[in-house]
Protein backbone atom coordinates (compact mmCIF):
# COMPACT_ATOMS: atom_id res chain seq x y z
CA UNK A 1 0.00 0.00 0.00
CA UNK A 2 1.66 3.18 -1.27
CA UNK A 3 0.37 6.82 -0.23
CA UNK A 4 2.08 9.54 -1.66
CA UNK A 5 2.19 13.49 -1.04
CA UNK A 6 3.54 16.43 -3.15
CA UNK A 7 5.23 19.11 -1.42
CA UNK A 8 6.68 21.75 -3.60
CA UNK A 9 9.32 19.94 -5.60
CA UNK A 10 9.57 17.00 -3.18
CA UNK A 11 6.99 13.62 -3.03
CA UNK A 12 6.67 12.17 0.26
CA UNK A 13 5.63 8.17 -0.30
CA UNK A 14 4.13 6.23 2.95
CA UNK A 15 4.41 2.51 2.03
CA UNK A 16 2.94 -0.62 3.84
CA UNK A 17 4.65 -3.89 2.62
CA UNK A 18 2.81 -6.94 3.88
CA UNK A 19 3.28 -10.80 3.75
CA UNK A 20 0.58 -12.63 3.19
CA UNK A 21 1.90 -16.31 2.61
CA UNK A 22 2.29 -16.49 6.17
CA UNK A 23 6.07 -18.09 5.84
CA UNK A 24 9.55 -16.61 6.59
CA UNK A 25 10.09 -14.38 3.64
CA UNK A 26 13.12 -11.98 2.23
CA UNK A 27 11.97 -9.22 -0.15
CA UNK A 28 13.57 -6.06 -1.35
CA UNK A 29 11.26 -3.50 -1.99
CA UNK A 30 12.86 -1.17 -4.98
CA UNK A 31 11.75 2.14 -6.08
CA UNK A 32 13.69 3.76 -9.07
CA UNK A 33 13.61 6.76 -10.88
CA UNK A 34 14.70 6.77 -14.81
CA UNK A 35 17.65 8.85 -15.21
CA UNK A 36 19.65 9.13 -18.65
CA UNK A 37 23.60 8.41 -17.86
CA UNK A 38 24.78 10.91 -20.69
CA UNK A 39 26.86 13.59 -19.08
CA UNK A 40 25.38 12.71 -15.81
CA UNK A 41 27.31 13.47 -12.25
CA UNK A 42 27.10 10.82 -8.87
CA UNK A 43 27.01 13.35 -6.47
CA UNK A 44 29.11 10.97 -3.80
CA UNK A 45 29.78 13.25 -0.83
CA UNK A 46 30.23 16.90 -0.18
CA UNK A 47 33.52 17.30 -1.49
CA UNK A 48 33.28 14.65 -4.73
CA UNK A 49 31.33 14.20 -7.27
CA UNK A 50 31.77 11.36 -10.21
CA UNK A 51 31.04 11.45 -13.95
CA UNK A 52 29.08 8.25 -14.27
CA UNK A 53 30.37 5.60 -16.72
CA UNK A 54 28.56 3.29 -18.48
CA UNK A 55 27.88 -0.49 -16.80
CA UNK A 56 28.84 1.30 -13.44
CA UNK A 57 27.02 1.49 -10.15
CA UNK A 58 27.55 4.43 -7.71
CA UNK A 59 26.47 3.70 -3.89
CA UNK A 60 28.22 4.86 -0.20
CA UNK A 61 27.85 2.08 1.95
CA UNK A 62 28.67 0.20 4.38
CA UNK A 63 29.06 -3.54 4.94
CA UNK A 64 26.95 -5.82 6.95
CA UNK A 65 26.21 -10.01 7.04
CA UNK A 66 22.58 -8.72 5.82
CA UNK A 67 20.51 -8.09 3.35
CA UNK A 68 21.10 -9.07 -0.19
CA UNK A 69 24.35 -8.11 -0.79
CA UNK A 70 25.47 -6.83 2.30
CA UNK A 71 25.55 -3.09 1.59
CA UNK A 72 24.04 -0.45 3.83
CA UNK A 73 24.00 3.40 2.68
CA UNK A 74 25.62 5.52 5.06
CA UNK A 75 24.12 8.87 4.11
CA UNK A 76 20.16 9.07 4.17
CA UNK A 77 19.91 9.95 0.56
CA UNK A 78 21.74 9.62 -3.05
CA UNK A 79 21.85 12.45 -5.75
CA UNK A 80 22.30 12.64 -9.42
CA UNK A 81 22.97 15.73 -11.43
CA UNK A 82 22.98 16.18 -15.12
CA UNK A 83 21.17 17.95 -18.01
CA UNK A 84 18.06 16.44 -17.08
CA UNK A 85 18.36 18.49 -14.17
CA UNK A 86 18.67 17.29 -10.60
CA UNK A 87 17.29 14.70 -8.30
CA UNK A 88 17.73 13.25 -4.71
CA UNK A 89 15.93 10.55 -3.11
CA UNK A 90 16.02 9.60 0.26
CA UNK A 91 14.58 7.76 3.53
CA UNK A 92 12.60 9.45 6.47
CA UNK A 93 15.14 8.69 9.29
CA UNK A 94 12.64 8.60 12.05
CA UNK A 95 10.92 5.51 9.64
CA UNK A 96 14.33 3.30 9.28
CA UNK A 97 15.06 -0.06 7.80
CA UNK A 98 18.08 -1.98 6.01
CA UNK A 99 18.80 0.33 2.72
CA UNK A 100 20.97 1.32 -0.01
CA UNK A 101 20.19 4.08 -2.29
CA UNK A 102 22.49 4.77 -5.62
CA UNK A 103 22.86 4.90 -9.29
CA UNK A 104 23.02 2.40 -11.85
CA UNK A 105 24.10 2.83 -15.03
CA UNK A 106 23.31 -0.17 -16.66
CA UNK A 107 19.04 0.33 -16.21
CA UNK A 108 19.59 4.17 -15.96
CA UNK A 109 18.03 4.29 -12.58
CA UNK A 110 18.41 6.61 -9.24
CA UNK A 111 17.00 3.59 -6.45
CA UNK A 112 16.61 3.16 -3.25
CA UNK A 113 16.12 -0.67 -2.21
CA UNK A 114 14.89 -1.52 0.85
CA UNK A 115 15.99 -5.58 2.18
CA UNK A 116 12.90 -6.63 4.80
CA UNK A 117 12.80 -9.92 6.04
CA UNK A 118 9.25 -11.43 6.79
CA UNK A 119 8.30 -14.12 9.54
CA UNK A 120 4.73 -15.51 11.01
CA UNK A 121 5.55 -13.17 14.06
CA UNK A 122 6.09 -9.96 11.85
CA UNK A 123 4.68 -9.71 8.68
CA UNK A 124 4.26 -5.92 8.30
CA UNK A 125 6.61 -3.17 7.41
CA UNK A 126 6.11 0.40 7.42
CA UNK A 127 8.66 2.83 5.37
CA UNK A 128 8.58 6.35 4.20
CA UNK A 129 10.71 8.08 1.98
CA UNK A 130 10.80 10.75 -0.57
CA UNK A 131 12.20 12.84 -4.00
CA UNK A 132 13.51 16.29 -4.31
CA UNK A 133 14.78 18.37 -6.32
CA UNK A 134 17.89 20.79 -5.56
CA UNK A 135 19.99 23.41 -6.40
CA UNK A 136 22.47 21.70 -8.50
CA UNK A 137 25.00 24.58 -8.24
CA UNK A 138 26.35 23.02 -5.05
CA UNK A 139 26.31 19.72 -5.87
CA UNK A 140 26.10 17.42 -3.07
CA UNK A 141 26.07 20.01 -0.62
CA UNK A 142 22.73 21.85 -2.82
CA UNK A 143 21.20 18.17 -2.43
CA UNK A 144 21.73 17.57 1.88
CA UNK A 145 20.69 21.50 2.02
CA UNK A 146 17.29 20.95 0.62
CA UNK A 147 17.36 17.58 2.45
CA UNK A 148 17.95 19.50 5.86
CA UNK A 149 14.97 22.07 4.71
CA UNK A 150 12.60 18.63 4.11
CA UNK A 151 13.25 16.96 7.90
CA UNK A 152 14.15 20.29 9.85
CA UNK A 153 13.48 18.88 13.78
CA UNK A 154 16.54 16.06 12.78
CA UNK A 155 19.18 19.02 12.51
CA UNK A 156 18.02 21.02 15.05
CA UNK A 157 20.84 21.57 17.66
CA UNK A 158 19.25 22.51 21.26
CA UNK A 159 22.53 23.18 22.93
CA UNK A 160 23.39 26.56 21.90
CA UNK A 161 26.76 26.66 24.24
CA UNK A 162 29.61 23.88 22.94
CA UNK A 163 32.22 22.48 24.51
CA UNK A 164 34.89 19.28 25.26
CA UNK A 165 33.60 15.86 26.65
CA UNK A 166 35.17 14.98 29.71
CA UNK A 167 35.08 11.13 30.28
CA UNK A 168 34.60 9.66 33.80
CA UNK A 169 37.16 11.64 35.44
CA UNK A 170 36.42 14.87 37.63
CA UNK A 171 36.67 18.22 36.39
CA UNK A 172 37.05 19.34 39.79
CA UNK A 173 40.63 17.81 40.11
CA UNK A 174 41.93 18.85 37.20
CA UNK A 175 44.48 21.60 37.89
CA UNK A 176 43.28 25.17 36.02
CA UNK A 177 40.33 22.97 34.44
CA UNK A 178 38.89 26.60 33.37
CA UNK A 179 41.26 26.89 31.05
CA UNK A 180 40.38 23.02 29.11
CA UNK A 181 36.61 24.42 27.61
CA UNK A 182 34.84 21.64 29.32
CA UNK A 183 30.98 21.85 28.65
CA UNK A 184 29.93 17.71 28.75
CA UNK A 185 30.57 14.86 31.59
CA UNK A 186 30.05 11.55 30.69
CA UNK A 187 29.30 10.27 34.13
CA UNK A 188 27.10 11.19 37.23
CA UNK A 189 29.87 11.10 40.14
CA UNK A 190 29.87 14.73 40.25
CA UNK A 191 26.82 16.16 39.21
CA UNK A 192 25.97 19.04 42.52
CA UNK A 193 29.56 20.25 41.30
CA UNK A 194 29.26 20.17 37.44
CA UNK A 195 25.91 22.01 37.97
CA UNK A 196 27.27 24.93 39.31
CA UNK A 197 30.18 25.33 37.13
CA UNK A 198 27.94 24.96 34.02
CA UNK A 199 29.14 21.54 32.55
CA UNK A 200 26.26 19.31 31.58
CA UNK A 201 25.93 15.33 33.29
CA UNK A 202 24.77 12.67 31.35
CA UNK A 203 24.46 9.11 32.85
CA UNK A 204 26.52 6.01 31.36
CA UNK A 205 24.03 3.41 29.79
CA UNK A 206 25.28 0.70 26.83
CA UNK A 207 22.41 -0.83 25.03
CA UNK A 208 22.90 -4.44 23.18
CA UNK A 209 25.66 -5.36 25.68
CA UNK A 210 25.57 -7.39 29.04
CA UNK A 211 29.48 -7.63 30.36
CA UNK A 212 29.44 -10.81 32.70
CA UNK A 213 32.75 -11.09 34.86
CA UNK A 214 33.84 -15.01 35.33
CA UNK A 215 36.20 -16.18 37.85
CA UNK A 216 39.49 -17.29 37.44
CA UNK A 217 38.78 -21.40 36.90
CA UNK A 218 35.77 -20.62 34.91
CA UNK A 219 36.22 -22.65 31.31
CA UNK A 220 36.31 -19.74 29.16
CA UNK A 221 33.79 -21.42 26.58
CA UNK A 222 30.38 -20.57 25.29
CA UNK A 223 29.22 -23.76 27.53
CA UNK A 224 30.90 -22.10 30.66
CA UNK A 225 29.61 -18.40 30.46
CA UNK A 226 26.34 -19.84 29.74
CA UNK A 227 26.59 -21.87 33.05
CA UNK A 228 27.59 -19.19 34.84
CA UNK A 229 25.00 -16.82 33.11
CA UNK A 230 22.23 -19.31 34.56
CA UNK A 231 24.00 -19.77 38.07
CA UNK A 232 23.69 -15.40 38.51
CA UNK A 233 20.08 -15.37 36.93
CA UNK A 234 18.89 -18.45 39.49
CA UNK A 235 20.52 -16.72 42.50
CA UNK A 236 17.17 -14.18 42.36
CA UNK A 237 18.44 -10.95 42.51
CA UNK A 238 21.17 -10.73 39.33
CA UNK A 239 18.56 -8.89 36.63
CA UNK A 240 21.21 -8.53 34.28
CA UNK A 241 21.46 -12.42 34.16
CA UNK A 242 17.81 -12.73 33.73
CA UNK A 243 17.97 -10.29 31.06
CA UNK A 244 19.87 -12.88 29.05
CA UNK A 245 16.79 -15.11 29.44
CA UNK A 246 14.37 -12.81 28.00
CA UNK A 247 16.53 -10.17 25.75
CA UNK A 248 19.41 -12.66 24.35
CA UNK A 249 20.11 -12.76 21.01
CA UNK A 250 19.93 -15.88 19.16
CA UNK A 251 22.04 -17.37 16.18
CA UNK A 252 20.94 -18.89 13.21
CA UNK A 253 20.86 -22.29 15.74
CA UNK A 254 19.05 -20.72 18.16
CA UNK A 255 21.88 -20.36 20.70
CA UNK A 256 22.62 -17.31 23.03
CA UNK A 257 25.54 -15.38 21.60
CA UNK A 258 28.69 -14.30 23.66
CA UNK A 259 32.34 -13.24 23.04
CA UNK A 260 34.60 -14.04 25.45
CA UNK A 261 37.05 -10.85 25.70
CA UNK A 262 39.57 -10.28 28.52
CA UNK A 263 39.46 -6.16 28.98
CA UNK A 264 40.75 -3.44 31.42
CA UNK A 265 36.62 -3.16 32.93
CA UNK A 266 35.52 -7.36 32.67
CA UNK A 267 37.61 -10.17 32.14
CA UNK A 268 34.77 -12.64 30.89
CA UNK A 269 32.34 -13.11 28.31
CA UNK A 270 30.17 -10.36 26.47
CA UNK A 271 26.84 -11.18 25.81
CA UNK A 272 24.61 -9.87 23.15
CA UNK A 273 21.35 -8.30 24.04
CA UNK A 274 18.06 -7.19 22.35
CA UNK A 275 17.28 -3.83 23.92
CA UNK A 276 14.63 -3.30 21.91
CA UNK A 277 11.84 -1.87 24.42
CA UNK A 278 9.12 -4.19 23.42
CA UNK A 279 10.74 -7.05 24.76
CA UNK A 280 8.52 -9.09 27.40
CA UNK A 281 9.62 -9.62 30.21
CA UNK A 282 9.95 -8.31 34.21
CA UNK A 283 13.66 -8.26 33.64
CA UNK A 284 14.82 -7.09 30.28
CA UNK A 285 17.70 -5.53 29.44
CA UNK A 286 15.92 -2.37 27.95
CA UNK A 287 13.78 -2.20 31.41
CA UNK A 288 16.88 -2.61 33.48
CA UNK A 289 18.53 0.66 31.69
CA UNK A 290 15.33 2.65 31.91
CA UNK A 291 12.55 2.09 33.88
CA UNK A 292 9.65 4.39 35.32
CA UNK A 293 11.16 4.25 38.76
CA UNK A 294 14.96 4.73 37.53
CA UNK A 295 13.31 7.91 35.55
CA UNK A 296 11.74 9.25 39.13
CA UNK A 297 15.05 8.94 40.84
CA UNK A 298 17.58 10.28 38.07
CA UNK A 299 15.32 13.13 37.16
CA UNK A 300 12.07 13.76 39.77
CA UNK A 301 11.37 15.34 42.44
CA UNK A 302 13.37 13.20 44.44
CA UNK A 303 16.63 13.23 42.66
CA UNK A 304 19.67 14.91 44.65
CA UNK A 305 21.28 17.43 41.52
CA UNK A 306 20.30 18.18 38.57
CA UNK A 307 21.42 15.18 35.80
CA UNK A 308 20.93 17.17 31.97
CA UNK A 309 20.29 13.78 30.25
CA UNK A 310 21.43 10.29 29.02
CA UNK A 311 24.62 9.18 27.44
CA UNK A 312 24.51 6.21 24.95
CA UNK A 313 28.08 4.26 24.60
CA UNK A 314 29.03 2.25 22.04
CA UNK A 315 25.42 3.47 20.45
CA UNK A 316 25.98 1.33 17.12
CA UNK A 317 27.33 -1.87 18.50
CA UNK A 318 30.95 -3.22 17.97
CA UNK A 319 30.64 -6.35 20.19
CA UNK A 320 27.20 -7.07 19.50
CA UNK A 321 26.60 -9.48 16.83
CA UNK A 322 24.61 -7.93 14.13
CA UNK A 323 21.69 -10.03 13.81
CA UNK A 324 19.08 -11.62 16.45
CA UNK A 325 17.60 -14.61 14.87
CA UNK A 326 15.71 -14.96 17.79
CA UNK A 327 12.09 -15.20 17.03
CA UNK A 328 9.95 -14.16 19.64
CA UNK A 329 11.82 -10.76 19.62
CA UNK A 330 10.08 -10.59 16.06
CA UNK A 331 7.25 -9.46 17.72
CA UNK A 332 8.98 -6.64 19.33
CA UNK A 333 10.16 -5.22 16.86
CA UNK A 334 8.90 -1.50 15.79
CA UNK A 335 11.14 -1.55 12.53
CA UNK A 336 11.58 -3.91 9.96
CA UNK A 337 13.26 -6.92 9.90
CA UNK A 338 16.01 -7.62 7.69
CA UNK A 339 17.30 -10.76 6.56
CA UNK A 340 20.89 -12.81 6.51
CA UNK A 341 23.26 -12.35 3.75
CA UNK A 342 24.08 -15.54 3.27
CA UNK A 343 20.71 -17.97 3.76
CA UNK A 344 18.54 -14.93 3.66
CA UNK A 345 17.05 -15.95 7.27
CA UNK A 346 14.55 -13.19 9.03
CA UNK A 347 16.35 -11.41 11.10
CA UNK A 348 16.25 -8.26 13.33
CA UNK A 349 19.37 -5.97 12.57
CA UNK A 350 21.89 -4.24 15.36
CA UNK A 351 21.63 -0.96 14.13
CA UNK A 352 17.78 -1.13 13.84
CA UNK A 353 17.55 -2.29 18.07
CA UNK A 354 20.11 0.80 18.66
CA UNK A 355 17.67 2.81 16.71
CA UNK A 356 14.57 1.80 19.21
CA UNK A 357 16.22 1.99 21.98
CA UNK A 358 17.32 5.40 21.39
CA UNK A 359 13.77 6.53 20.20
CA UNK A 360 12.11 5.25 23.59
CA UNK A 361 14.90 7.06 26.12
CA UNK A 362 14.61 10.11 23.71
CA UNK A 363 11.39 10.42 23.95
CA UNK A 364 11.07 10.41 27.43
CA UNK A 365 14.41 12.69 28.08
CA UNK A 366 13.06 15.41 25.44
CA UNK A 367 9.77 15.53 26.93
CA UNK A 368 11.58 16.48 30.66
CA UNK A 369 13.52 19.30 28.41
CA UNK A 370 16.59 17.20 29.01
CA UNK A 371 19.45 15.80 26.73
CA UNK A 372 20.63 12.67 24.78
CA UNK A 373 24.28 12.23 23.96
CA UNK A 374 25.80 9.70 22.43
CA UNK A 375 29.32 7.59 21.66
CA UNK A 376 30.30 6.01 18.61
CA UNK A 377 27.95 7.78 16.04
CA UNK A 378 27.53 8.56 13.06
CA UNK A 379 29.88 5.87 11.91
CA UNK A 380 27.72 3.48 9.43
CA UNK A 381 24.23 4.11 10.91
CA UNK A 382 22.50 7.78 9.96
CA UNK A 383 19.19 7.05 11.88
CA UNK A 384 20.82 7.67 15.34
CA UNK A 385 21.85 11.22 14.92
CA UNK A 386 18.08 12.91 14.54
CA UNK A 387 17.67 11.61 18.28
CA UNK A 388 20.84 12.68 19.68
CA UNK A 389 22.14 16.19 20.98
CA UNK A 390 25.78 15.99 21.54
CA UNK A 391 27.86 12.98 19.47
CA UNK A 392 31.17 11.74 18.97
CA UNK A 393 33.58 9.47 19.45
CA UNK A 394 36.83 7.78 20.79
CA UNK A 395 39.42 7.59 18.18
CA UNK A 396 43.36 7.16 17.67
CA UNK A 397 45.08 9.14 14.57
CA UNK A 398 48.27 7.63 16.04
CA UNK A 399 48.36 4.01 15.52
CA UNK A 400 51.52 2.79 16.86
CA UNK A 401 53.18 6.19 16.52
CA UNK A 402 52.26 6.47 12.84
CA UNK A 403 50.39 10.00 12.77
CA UNK A 404 46.98 9.15 10.15
CA UNK A 405 43.88 11.33 11.07
CA UNK A 406 40.51 10.76 10.70
CA UNK A 407 40.54 11.57 6.60
CA UNK A 408 38.51 14.41 5.67
CA UNK A 409 35.12 12.28 3.96
CA UNK A 410 34.75 10.40 7.18
CA UNK A 411 34.92 13.93 8.86
CA UNK A 412 32.59 15.48 6.40
CA UNK A 413 30.16 12.34 6.98
CA UNK A 414 30.19 13.46 10.95
CA UNK A 415 29.93 17.10 10.41
CA UNK A 416 26.88 16.85 8.09
CA UNK A 417 24.87 14.58 9.87
CA UNK A 418 24.77 16.59 12.95
CA UNK A 419 25.16 19.68 11.12
CA UNK A 420 25.19 22.64 13.99
CA UNK A 421 24.75 19.95 16.47
CA UNK A 422 28.25 19.42 18.56
CA UNK A 423 30.53 16.82 17.37
CA UNK A 424 32.90 16.00 20.57
CA UNK A 425 36.60 13.47 19.76
CA UNK A 426 38.73 11.51 22.46
CA UNK A 427 42.11 10.98 21.78
CA UNK A 428 42.43 7.33 22.88
CA UNK A 429 46.11 7.26 22.07
CA UNK A 430 49.60 6.71 23.92
CA UNK A 431 50.13 9.74 25.21
CA UNK A 432 54.01 8.86 25.18
CA UNK A 433 53.96 9.20 21.64
CA UNK A 434 51.30 12.14 21.23
CA UNK A 435 53.78 15.42 21.46
CA UNK A 436 52.64 18.65 21.81
CA UNK A 437 53.28 19.01 17.98
CA UNK A 438 50.78 16.19 17.56
CA UNK A 439 48.64 18.00 19.55
CA UNK A 440 48.28 21.04 17.83
CA UNK A 441 47.82 18.89 14.16
CA UNK A 442 44.77 17.27 16.45
CA UNK A 443 43.43 20.27 17.00
CA UNK A 444 43.40 22.39 13.51
CA UNK A 445 42.00 19.61 12.18
CA UNK A 446 38.84 19.64 14.54
CA UNK A 447 38.80 23.65 14.34
CA UNK A 448 38.72 23.10 10.39
CA UNK A 449 35.30 21.05 11.10
CA UNK A 450 34.11 22.95 14.33
CA UNK A 451 34.59 20.00 16.09
CA UNK A 452 36.11 19.44 19.63
CA UNK A 453 39.15 17.57 20.40
CA UNK A 454 38.87 15.92 23.81
CA UNK A 455 41.07 13.45 25.11
CA UNK A 456 40.89 10.34 26.81
CA UNK A 457 43.25 7.36 27.42
CA UNK A 458 45.28 4.68 25.44
CA UNK A 459 42.93 1.83 26.12
CA UNK A 460 39.56 3.20 27.19
CA UNK A 461 40.34 3.11 30.67
CA UNK A 462 43.96 3.94 31.90
CA UNK A 463 46.36 6.47 32.26
CA UNK A 464 43.64 9.22 31.63
CA UNK A 465 45.13 12.64 30.37
CA UNK A 466 43.23 14.38 32.49
CA UNK A 467 44.45 12.78 35.69
CA UNK A 468 48.19 12.97 34.28
CA UNK A 469 48.98 16.98 34.85
CA UNK A 470 52.74 16.59 32.85
CA UNK A 471 50.31 16.28 29.88
CA UNK A 472 47.49 18.67 30.35
CA UNK A 473 49.57 21.21 31.43
CA UNK A 474 52.44 20.65 28.86
CA UNK A 475 49.55 21.49 26.37
CA UNK A 476 47.63 23.96 27.93
CA UNK A 477 48.44 26.86 25.76
CA UNK A 478 47.14 25.42 22.94
CA UNK A 479 43.82 24.92 24.68
CA UNK A 480 43.60 28.26 25.54
CA UNK A 481 44.38 29.47 21.77
CA UNK A 482 42.05 26.72 19.90
CA UNK A 483 39.08 25.38 21.80
CA UNK A 484 37.88 28.91 21.89
CA UNK A 485 37.97 29.45 18.08
CA UNK A 486 36.32 25.86 17.81
CA UNK A 487 33.50 27.16 20.05
CA UNK A 488 33.11 29.85 18.01
CA UNK A 489 32.74 28.00 15.11
CA UNK A 490 30.89 25.48 16.45
CA UNK A 491 28.71 27.83 18.17
CA UNK A 492 27.49 29.53 14.70
CA UNK A 493 26.49 26.53 13.16
CA UNK A 494 27.92 24.13 10.23
CA UNK A 495 26.42 25.56 6.40
CA UNK A 496 26.72 22.81 3.70
CA UNK A 497 26.73 25.47 1.31
CA UNK A 498 30.11 27.28 1.35
CA UNK A 499 29.43 30.75 -0.18
CA UNK A 500 33.09 30.32 -0.78
CA UNK A 501 35.28 27.93 -3.20
CA UNK A 502 38.72 26.92 -3.37
CA UNK A 503 40.90 26.64 -6.58
CA UNK A 504 43.23 24.36 -4.69
CA UNK A 505 41.76 20.61 -4.26
CA UNK A 506 44.26 19.85 -1.39
CA UNK A 507 42.92 23.54 0.55
CA UNK A 508 39.11 22.64 2.39
CA UNK A 509 36.35 25.58 2.74
CA UNK A 510 33.68 25.01 5.52
CA UNK A 511 31.47 28.28 6.35
CA UNK A 512 29.85 28.31 9.92
CA UNK A 513 27.45 30.75 10.08
CA UNK A 514 27.44 34.07 8.22
CA UNK A 515 30.41 35.28 9.12
CA UNK A 516 33.26 32.45 9.54
CA UNK A 517 35.14 30.65 7.02
CA UNK A 518 37.60 27.85 8.09
CA UNK A 519 40.34 27.26 5.40
CA UNK A 520 42.28 23.47 5.62
CA UNK A 521 45.64 22.78 3.97
CA UNK A 522 44.98 18.76 4.05
CA UNK A 523 48.20 18.11 2.41
CA UNK A 524 51.89 17.88 3.57
CA UNK A 525 53.49 20.74 2.22
CA UNK A 526 52.48 24.46 2.07
CA UNK A 527 49.85 25.68 -0.56
CA UNK A 528 48.53 28.97 -2.03
CA UNK A 529 45.26 29.20 -2.62
CA UNK A 530 42.77 31.40 -4.18
CA UNK A 531 38.99 31.64 -2.74
CA UNK A 532 36.53 32.97 -4.54
CA UNK A 533 33.93 34.07 -1.87
CA UNK A 534 30.41 34.74 -2.39
CA UNK A 535 29.19 36.32 0.63
CA UNK A 536 28.72 39.59 1.25
CA UNK A 537 31.01 41.65 3.51
CA UNK A 538 32.66 45.06 4.45
CA UNK A 539 36.07 43.99 2.44
CA UNK A 540 37.11 43.67 6.32
CA UNK A 541 39.00 40.36 6.59
CA UNK A 542 40.52 38.60 9.88
CA UNK A 543 41.99 35.74 10.92
CA UNK A 544 41.14 34.86 14.18
CA UNK A 545 43.99 31.85 14.06
CA UNK A 546 46.75 34.28 13.24
CA UNK A 547 45.34 37.22 14.40
CA UNK A 548 46.05 39.31 11.39
CA UNK A 549 44.12 41.06 8.52
CA UNK A 550 43.74 39.03 5.17
CA UNK A 551 43.26 40.92 1.87
CA UNK A 552 39.98 40.78 0.25
CA UNK A 553 39.91 41.92 -3.76
CA UNK A 554 37.70 41.68 -6.66
CA UNK A 555 35.88 38.63 -4.21
CA UNK A 556 38.56 36.55 -3.65
CA UNK A 557 41.06 35.90 -1.09
CA UNK A 558 44.41 34.37 -1.47
CA UNK A 559 46.45 33.03 1.38
CA UNK A 560 49.51 30.60 1.50
CA UNK A 561 48.92 27.89 4.34
CA UNK A 562 51.64 25.57 5.72
CA UNK A 563 51.04 21.70 6.01
CA UNK A 564 47.96 20.88 7.68
CA UNK A 565 47.38 24.10 8.75
CA UNK A 566 44.07 26.11 9.28
CA UNK A 567 42.91 29.53 9.34
CA UNK A 568 39.52 31.31 10.50
CA UNK A 569 38.09 33.95 7.97
CA UNK A 570 35.95 36.30 10.17
CA UNK A 571 33.59 38.16 7.20
CA UNK A 572 32.36 41.65 8.67
CA UNK A 573 29.38 42.92 7.83
CA UNK A 574 28.42 45.83 5.87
Amino acid sequence: DCRTQDSGDATFFDVTLRDTSGKDRAVTLVYAVPVSSADLQWLRDPRHSQAVVEGREYLDTAGFAAGVNGRLSRYPFGAVAGPQGEIGLGIDMACPAFFRVGYNAGTQELYLAYDVGFAPEQSVAHLRFCTFGFDKAWGFRGALAKYYELFPDPFACRIHRQGLWMPFAKISEVKGWQDFGFRFKEGNDQTAWDDQHDVLTFRYTEPMTWWMPMKEGTPRTLEGALAEARRLADKGNERAAQALLTSGYHDEKGQYVARLLDTPWCDGAVWSMNSMPGIEGDATDFRNKWNPDLQQRLYGSDARSILDGEYIDSSEGYVTDELDFRRDHFVAAQTPLTFSLDDRKPAIFRGLIAFEYVRAIARDVHAMDRLMMANSTPHSLCWLAPMLDVLGTETDWNPGGVWRPMPDDELLYRRALCKGKPYCFLMNTAFENFSHGLVEKYMKRSLAYGMFPGFFSHNASQGHYFTRPELYDRDRDLFKKYVPLCRLVAEAGWEPVTLARSDNQGVYVERFGDRYLTVFNDTDRRQDVTLAVEMSTAGEISDLVTERAVPLKDGKIAMTLESEDVAVLQLLDH
